[in-house]
C-alpha cells in the first residue's frame, strides 16, 4: 500500500483544524468554573471537566458507529 503525499495532505488538511477545535474546546471545558488554580480542589475540577469532556466525545464517536452499522455503511475505521 502506497502513500501518496497527496494522501497526507488532504489527511491533515481534514484533520488539522478539527484537531485544532477540539483542543480549542477541551480547553475552554477544562477550565469552567475554575478562574485560577489555586488550590487542589480546583485541579481536581479541572481534571474532572477534562474527562467529562472526553467521556462526552467518545460516547459521540460510539454512536456514530452504531449509527453507521445500522444503516449499512462500513466503519469508518477499517474493520
Amino acid at each position: 500500500m502506497e502513500i501518496d503525499i497527496r494522501h497526507i495532505v488532504a489527511a491533515a488538511a481534514v484533520t488539522t483544524p478539527i484537531m485544532v477545535l477540539f483542543l480549542a474546546g477541551a480547553f475552554i471545558a477544562a477550565r469552567s468554573g475554575v478562574d485560577r488554580v489555586s488550590s487542589g480542589q480546583d485541579v481536581l475540577r479541572i481534571a474532572g471537566n477534562f474527562s467529562a469532556m472526553l467521556l462526552r466525545v467518545a460516547a459521540y464517536v460510539v454512536v456514530l458507529l452504531l449509527v453507521q452499522h445500522f444503516i449499512g455503511m462500513r466503519s469508518t475505521f477499517g474493520w
